[in-house]
């Protein structure tokens, strides 16, 4: 009778002890997938949805600076005023500010609202990409992923002068626009920030500049 009660405890104590390897395997099994999806899978996928995201962005942007810029009809002459000495040399440079404000916030506006826009629309990476083997890159349907405007667009009226021949340089004018856009994946986000030059106008100007102007803003 003793025999049989030892066996049977015995028996209990084999059970208990598979159970508390299964549930170690389980466990080391479950930190395993985490640590190839975050370590191996995420960086994958962000770099490959980096370029689509700035690509979007990009677009977005010069896509809305366009259409501000010929809604307003924006043209240098009406903006930027020179005036001359005697010698038909540059005297001075004036920037008209007011006008330029108001094309500077129309456009964040409209730049904002496309990249808000944007957000909605999200991108899509096929689930191939998601294993982290990259023969399957590319391969499998689309997943959609979200992304998120992060902050404000940021929006720097700014200007240059090169010279482009004796007594001649190029005067432009331009926005430089950043914006930040968030891409939601499974457990975690990450940040994508895009900076783009667009010009504005530019205008070729025929006289002597003075080199103060060579150094600095003019606005």
């Amino acid at each position: 009778m003793r025999a049989y009660a030892y066996k049977i405890k015995k028996k209990r104590l084999s059970r208990k002890a598979k159970f508390r390897i299964f549930l170690a395997c389980f466990l080391l099994l479950i930190i395993g997938i985490g640590f190839y999806y975050f370590k191996i899978v995420c960086p994958i996928v962000i770099t490959l949805s980096e370029e689509k995201v700035r690509s979007l962005s990009t677009k977005v942007i010069s896509s809305a600076v366009a259409q501000v810029l010929v809604e307003d009809a924006v043209n240098y002459k009406d903006i930027v005023d020179i005036k001359y000495d005697n010698n038909n040399d540059v005297k001075s440079i004036e920037v008209n500010s007011v006008q330029v404000n108001m094309i500077v916030r129309r456009a964040t506006e409209l730049v904002q609202f496309e990249m808000d826009t944007l957000g909605k629309e999200g991108i899509t990476v096929a689930m191939g990409t998601f294993t982290g083997i990259p023969f399957l890159f590319g391969v499998g349907p689309n997943i959609s992923l979200q992304l998120v405007p992060v902050g404000t667009v940021n929006t720097n009226f700014l200007s240059s002068f090169q010279s482009v021949g004796i007594n001649q340089s190029l005067h432009k004018l331009y926005f430089k626009i950043e914006t930040s856009v968030g891409m939601i994946l499974p457990a975690m986000t990450t940040n994508f920030s895009t900076s783009l030059d667009v010009v504005l106008c530019e205008n070729i100007i025929v006289g002597k500049i003075p080199e103060i102007y060579f150094q600095g803003q003019i606005f």
